[in-house]
Formats: C-alpha cells, structure tokens, sequence
C-alpha cells in the first residue's frame, strides 16, 4: 500500500499526469451536464473508447500550460470555458430540446431577441452574477496565482504538447475509420449523446459547409449534366399562383398517444390531409431551427450534408446566390415574395432573401393592426391579409413563400384562464408541463383556424391558387418514438390544397424534396436541383445512398465549387429586394406650434423619423400621419422615414428635404 501510495504521489509530480487526471475528472462532469445525468461519472465504463477519446480533447487543450508560466490560470480558463460551454448546452436542451453548436454563437443577435421568453429576469440575473463571478475568479486568478519560476524548457514541454496533439489527431483518424466516430450527424441530439459533448462540440467549430467527395470533378458534373438536360419534358402553360405555407411549430396534437382533448384542435387542417395530396415530411430539425427546414425547402438541398448545426443562412447564403424555388418561377414570368409575421432580421432573412431570388419581403415592421399571443408572438391570421394584398397589387402569376410565427416557443406554465385555453387536455405524459401543452394545443387550434380562414379565401378568388402548407418542426416537448404515433420526432405533415381539380395522391417526402415535388405535379422542371429530385422522384420512394451522394456533389458544385452544372457561371443575380407590399411614402411635412407633423402612407409601429440623419423620439399617430415634439423644421432639414425592429436595424428609408 506504502509503494502504491508512493508510486501515485511520484507520478503526480508529473504535469502531463495531473493534466490528465484533470481532464478525466473534468469530461466526467461534463458528460453528466451533457447527458442530464450521471451517467457522465460511469461512462468511462459503459463507454470507454468515446469517454477517453473526448477527455484526449480536453487533454489537448488543458496541455497549452506546459509551455505557458501562468500554468494555473490557463488551467482555470481553459476548465472554465468548457464547463460554461456544457452548461449552456444543458440550459439549451431543456428549452429547444436541440444541442448548443458553435452555429449559435454566430446567432448571438438572435438568440438575445428570444432570451425573454425562455429565461425569466430572476434566471437572467443569477447567470450574469455567475459568469461575471467566474470572471472575476480568472482575474483573481491572473494576479494572485503562484507563477512558475523555473525554466520551462519549451523544447522539452512543446514535444510533450505536439505529442498530444498528435496523439488526438491519429485517434480521430482511427476512430472515424473504425466507425467509433462519425462526421456526419444526422441527427444532432442522438451525436451528442453517443459522440460526446467535447467532439460534437468541436466538430461543429471545424466543420462548415460540404465537405468535397473524392469523385468531384468536371467530367462527373457534365455527365450529371447530361443526364439532367437529356431529361424531356416542357414547362407547363398553365402558371397558377404557388403559395407556401410554413406552419411554426405545427402538427396534430392527436399524433401524442394516450392524450385526449374536449374538441379536435385541428379538424380543418385533417379534414385537407384527407381531401388533398399530403403525407409525412421529414424535417431536419426537432425543437427549433426553423431557417434550415426553410432552407431545405426552398432550394432542395439536404441539411445533413452541411456541418453539424450549421446555418446555411449564418453563412454561405450570406454571400452565394443559390438555385431556389423563387428562381425557377421567375423564370417563368412569376413575381416573387417572402412573407413572415416576425422580425425582417431574424436569422438574416432581410439579407438572405435577395439571394434566393425574391422581389419583395414583407415582415412584421410593414404590417398594420397586428394581434399577438400572450407570449408576444405575431397571430397567424394577419397572414390572410397580407397574402391578399400581395395577390392584389400583381398582374402576373405569384410565388409566395409564408413564414408563420404564432406556434413559437417557449409555451408558458403558468396561464390557466379558460377563455384563454378553451381545449383541456387530458393523459399529456408530462406532468410538469402539462399547461404549457395545452397553451400549445390552444395556439395551434387557432392556426388551424387560420388555414380554414385562408382557405376558404383563396377558394372565392377567380385564380388559379396552389396552396403548401407543412409544419417546419415539432415543438420543443420532451417527444420520442414512444409519445407519438408516427415514431418519429423529425416528421410533420405537409398538405397541397387547390382551387382547382388536382389528384389526391398520398406520399412521404424529405423536406428538401418538396419544392421538386411541388413542381413536378404543376409541371415545372426547370432548374437543375428540381430536374435531379423529379428524375429520383419518378422512380422512387425511399433516398438511396447513389441519389444522396449525387445531391451532395451537386451541392457542393453549386455552392462551393466550380459550377460545371453551370459551365462555370452561376445564372442567378441578387435581386434587388424592396421592403413590404405597401410603399411608405412620405406626402408633406409642416411644423405645427412646436411640433413636426409627418404626413404620408402606410406609417406603423416601426415607423421612426430622423432628422438629418439624428433619430428623434416619434408618435404614431396614425398610418398617415408622425409627430415630433419640442422641435421645428428648417428649410433644408432632410427627413427620413426608416422602418426597424427592436435591434435597430434599418430595413428600409424614405426621406423629404423640408422646403424642397
């Protein structure tokens, strides 16, 4: 015992022994915050291979201090960061049931919009104290840690580092190649949970867009080409207006087995899954992520082929202008539109818009009388109005791509007033967020109002309307292949409803097929992503592993390669995306006593005036009219008229020169 006692207490002297050690301790608290349990502390038992390979992670980034004086601070700092990464993934899960990811860092301005309806202000203040506390503990720690003063010998110490990294880089090379490990999560809760939080984690730092399949090249996208351009079929003449329809949050509550409620949430939207063509669609989030089952709809491209948690709208969509839904039928003489009850910002869609090929955006800052929840989300219902008007203001043929918002999460516990939520559920198998279910249950029996509501709509009008309607995720309840029917967490429903005579046909679809399939019933093949989804579709049920891999290097060409699809040009230009249906204009200005009164059209809520490019406090007064106080105007003063949300952010400006 004497021997052992002494042979541990000699290895301990050993820096690369105690970072070790440390680093084992460290990935098993980590794995219980990860996990939501214990299992963390036994894992290396259960798991041995992936607990040791994670810990190998922490290990390389704790071994900086061998070649660093400040040893205990950068242990402190680099144990620090981790932990407060674990943390928050724990936080996360509990609310939107989806990992934390690198991605969401660059979603920050996001996320803080959100933040309120998650976290109450108690929460809120508790986590600055601690973050502010823990930071304050690495400044103490800077200053008053002991400093190593012996000669480090960075020969000696910086081996042992480049050994470790080594170390994990052969391990990571092994153990991909054995299948231990993978690069490919399709899906991310489950990579978590098998791969480890420090390699989930860390895969979604490095890994970013498509990665390039050995068989890229030239010649295989001109014989993809070939293949596509050899396929013989002619665009329809008939252009019916193409709306589609994404359902925040949305799917039958009847699918949750054993739970019963006073009256059927959503009888219109079973009733169109009955009458029309619909089926399962299989969506690449769970919880949240609404942008990439938008993505994937939009321009047939499979978010599993991306890096883990990547948002295609966060980053190659911030410069590439990619094939889309939108461009095909403007190709076709179409006016294009995007629609969303929500902040223009969010996710960037005021930017990413014109690069998927849309004319107009209208979000909530260019709409007027908007009802909300009592969570604050925008009602669905003030869609129908704007759809109309989008239908009214255009000769062509329209292509509207709606984004609703009123099924948002979180749902709240705490509201039990029965004319809020009429429909009581009963047998929910979650006790604790039994209310906040049946305020989920409440909201999407009024969605499901709303689709009659603009159903019926579109029925009275004189065109030809299409009509896609799908949920773009489950909310973000504690589901799995045992509380739902389906068995399946990643699957909603989608319906295409017409005014006109279509085939009932009844079929299973991956999201980023729906958009192909779509086109396919109406006759429209253009587009090279369309053209390859409708050969496959033909055909088959089921992806096969020869039809993922060929979307995944046309992917890659069209975004990150040469596009030989294209013989080396994109075709698409940014459009040059306008603000709104309704121009807001501005039609005179006056001062009125000690007030400046700014009349014009189409002002609301969002509406704030800048005088020579200063902001001053604004009163809506009405939609035509904006008031000043406690200032005057002087000739030359320039005007300005900008709409933004509660981030600020300019969407769009008018401006007069006062005098002119």
């Amino acid at each position: 015992m004497e021997k052992l006692k002494s042979y541990m207490t000699k290895c301990w002297q050993y820096e690369f022994v105690r970072t070790l050690i440390c680093s084992i301790g460290l990935n098993m608290i980590i794995e219980c915050l990860n996990q939501r349990s214990l299992v963390g502390f036994v894992m290396i038992v259960t798991n041995p291979i992936v607990f040791l390979y994670n810990t190998l992670i922490l290990f390389a980034t704790m071994s900086i201090a061998f070649i660093c004086k400040r040893k205990l601070f950068v242990y402190g700092t680099v144990g620090f960061v981790w932990l407060l990464l674990a943390i928050i993934n724990f936080v996360v899960l509990y609310s939107r049931k989806t990992p934390f990811t690198a991605m969401d860092i660059y979603l920050i301005n996001d996320a803080i919009k959100v933040v309120p309806l998650y976290l109450n202000l108690f929460q809120m203040i508790l986590i600055v104290i601690a973050v502010t506390g823990a930071i304050a503990g690495l400044v103490y720690l800077f200053i008053k840690a002991p400093r190593y003063t012996g000669k480090i010998g960075y020969a000696k110490k910086g081996m042992e580092f480049a050994v470790v990294i080594a170390m994990l880089y052969y391990a990571t090379n092994l153990f991909l190649a054995s299948g231990f490990l993978s690069k490919n999560f399709g899906n991310l809760a489950n990579a978590y949970k098998t791969y480890g939080f420090a390699y989930s984690f860390s895969c979604s730092v490095v890994g970013r867009g498509i990665r390039k399949d050995n068989e890229y090249s030239s010649e295989y996208m001109n014989s993809l080409k070939e293949t596509l351009d050899n396929k013989e079929a002619e665009n329809s003449e008939s252009h019916p207006n193409v709306i589609f329809l994404q359902l925040e949050s949305f799917f039958d509550p009847n699918f949750v087995e054993g739970t019963k409620y006073s009256e059927n949430p959503v009888p219109e939207f079973e009733r169109l899954v009955r009458d029309y063509s619909s089926g399962y669609l299989s969506v690449p989030v769970f919880g949240a992520g609404t942008a990439n089952t938008e993505f994937e709809v939009q321009t047939g491209m499979n978010m599993d082929d991306f890096g883990p948690g990547e948002y295609p709208y966060k980053t190659v969509m911030q410069t590439k202008i990619c094939e889309s839904m939108a461009y095909n039928l403007s190709e076709l003489g179409y006016a294009t539109h995007a629609l969303h009850n929500n902040d223009g910002t969010f996710y960037d869609r005021y930017k990413i818009f014109s690069h998927l090929g849309y004319q107009t955006y209208t979000s909530i800052e260019y709409m007027q009388n908007i009802e909300k929840t009592p969570m604050g989300w925008a009602k669905d219902k003030i869609l129908t109005s704007e759809i109309a008007k989008i239908l009214d203001t255009t000769e062509e043929s329209d292509y509207i791509y709606a984004i609703s918002v009123q099924g948002h999460g979180d749902y709240p516990n705490d509201i039990t007033d029965e004319t809020e939520l009429p429909i009581k559920v009963k047998g929910f198998f979650d006790e604790s967020n039994k209310n906040a279910f049946r305020y989920y249950v409440n909201e999407v029996h009024e969605m499901d109002l709303f689709v009659k509501e603009l159903t019926d709509y579109l029925s009275q009008r004189d065109e030809e309307t299409v009509l896609v309607m799908y949920g773009d995720h489950l909310p973000g309840f504690a589901f799995d292949s045992k509380t739902l029917q389906n068995q399946d967490i990643y699957q909603t429903q989608y319906v295409i409803w017409s005014n006109f005579d279509m085939p009932n046909e009844k079929r299973d679809l991956q999201a980023y097929q729906l958009s192909a399939y779509v086109s396919y019933r109406l006759g429209i093949n253009n587009g090279y992503i369309n053209k390859f989804h409708q050969q496959f579709l033909e055909t088959n049920q089921e992806p096969t592993e020869e039809y993922l891999k060929n979307l995944k290097i046309l992917e890659y060409d069209l975004l990150y390669g040469d596009a030989d699809i294209y013989n080396g040009k994109v075709p698409y230009v940014a459009t040059q995306l306008q603000m709104g249906t309704d121009e807001i204009d501005i039609t005179q200005m006056y001062n009125y006593n000690d007030t400046i009164c700014i009349e014009g059209k189409n002002f609301n809520e969002y509406s704030s005036v800048l005088i020579n490019d200063e902001a001053y406090s604004t009163e809506i007064v009405s939609d035509r009219l904006l008031r000043v106080s406690n200032h005057t105007l002087k000739p030359g003063d320039v005007v300005s008229v900008i709409q933004s949300g509660k981030d600020k952010i300019e969407l769009s400006r008018v401006y007069q020169t006062y005098g002119e």
